[in-house]
């Protein structure tokens, strides 16, 4: 059921027509009425069902291991396991469900749970749950039959969820290899042939700036001419730094950093421009759990990409308190991005403009992997909408390398 359930189409389960997977599955109104009439009678029970759920966790090592936020975290997830129980009783199960269903898929691929974990995880609380539709429906048989088998519907959708976001991320991992395959071989060659002339110009560029100084001074074309080379040999180190940065991994060396002056500094950093603005919404003490170097090259690129379009463009930065972690927000009102290309938007190379180097955002997503984070576009009527997530607990295992 569940195989050709995931094999109705080859791309996310977003990406389905959810009526009709219902339709497959045999999920309809009558099944979420009896769904939203099981709730009341479940709900006094479902902090039994979440702590056997993750007492089971914290009983088996490999499952445990996952879980590296510790106690701290586990109270946090069983407030999201609770939310989760109500959602898939109560609904509605449309496409805003599966979208935010599909986001809990992919918290488990990114914390590296095992998917057999996930599989006997979910049979347990569908065996907790039928045996509540069991005990609660004693003397009526047919309604205790409809239930289960509504139970059964919704939750065999759930898996088949759970496992289409275990195939993203493996088919995401599988283009990115191949990706980065290809940028490592040409970081590699090519890197360090052009880092040698380059270092040449730049030297050459400080012997002329001293011996046509007085000339500089009476003739403004001069200097310009000089500015223009300095910048263009940035310009090229940067791209190549960025090469580089993408074709290896290297872990991040993570602490408690003010998110203020991180933003500060980045500001200080990114070519902006005269014209652009920015406004913060950040609390002056607000801490993050991050690399500082990493996340600051982030918030380069991202303030970068904002005025590639437009140069007099305002780009607002605000932070909010999540569950599990911090959401950061990277707002412009240049033009957007749009919506047929807002999918590919992370690949490395893959640019619209003339001269750009489809670097910068492959590299904030790398990074934000690295963190045991993401990065999304999130969708907007105006402007471009960048939303960083952060965890704010430790990992105690290195994510995986892509090198």
């Amino acid at each position: 059921m569940l195989s050709a359930l995931l094999d109705l189409h080859p791309g996310s389960m977003q990406q389905l027509d959810l009526e009709s997977v219902k339709e497959y599955v045999g999920f309809d109104d009558e099944s979420a009425r009896l769904l939203r009439e099981l709730h009341p009678l479940a709900e006094p029970h479902y902090e039994r069902i979440v702590d056997d759920f993750y007492d089971a966790i914290q009983r088996h090592p490999d499952a445990h291991q996952a879980i590296t936020g510790g106690d701290a975290q586990i109270q946090r997830l069983k407030r999201t396991l609770v939310r989760w129980l109500e959602s898939v009783l109560l609904g509605p199960h449309d496409a805003e469900y599966v979208a935010s269903h599909a986001r809990i898929g992919r918290v488990h691929v990114r914390i590296a749970l095992p998917q057999e974990f996930m599989f006997t995880a979910m049979n347990r609380i569908r065996s907790a749950l039928t045996r509540i539709v069991i005990e609660s429906y004693r003397e009526d048989h047919e309604t205790c039959a409809h239930t289960i088998e509504a139970l059964g519907q919704i939750l065999d959708l759930e898996l088949a969820l759970m496992l289409d976001t275990y195939r993203e991320d493996l088919v995401e991992r599988m283009r990115s290899h191949e990706r980065l395959a290809t940028i490592g071989q040409l970081a590699a060659s090519v890197g360090h042939e052009l880092r040698n002339p380059l270092g040449i110009i730049e030297s050459s560029l400080y012997l002329l700036r001293n011996r046509v100084s007085d000339a500089a001074a009476t003739d403004p074309k001069v200097e310009k001419h000089l500015s223009r080379i300095s910048t263009q040999v940035r310009v090229c180190n940067s791209t190549i730094t960025q090469l580089l940065e993408l074709a290896r991994s290297r872990p991040p060396t993570r602490a408690w950093r003010n998110l203020k002056q991180l933003v500060d500094i980045a500001i200080e950093y990114a070519p902006l421009g005269p014209e652009a603005r920015v406004e913060l919404s950040i609390p002056d003490d607000f801490e993050v759990l991050v690399d500082a170097d990493q996340l600051r090259q982030v918030l380069i690129n991202l303030f970068h990409n904002a005025v590639q379009s437009r140069t007099d463009v305002t780009i607002r930065v605000s932070v909010r308190e999540v569950p599990g972690g911090h959401e950061i927000d990277v707002a412009d009102d240049g033009p957007g991005i749009p919506s047929d290309i807002s999918s590919r938007v992370f690949d490395a190379l893959f640019t619209t403009r003339a001269k750009g180097t489809g670097l910068g955002l492959s590299l904030c997503r790398r990074i934000l992997e690295a963190h045991r984070g993401e990065i999304q576009l999130v969708p907007s009527a105006t402007g471009s909408i960048f939303r960083l997530w952060l965890p704010d607990h430790e990992t105690q295992k290195p994510p995986p390398s892509d090198s």
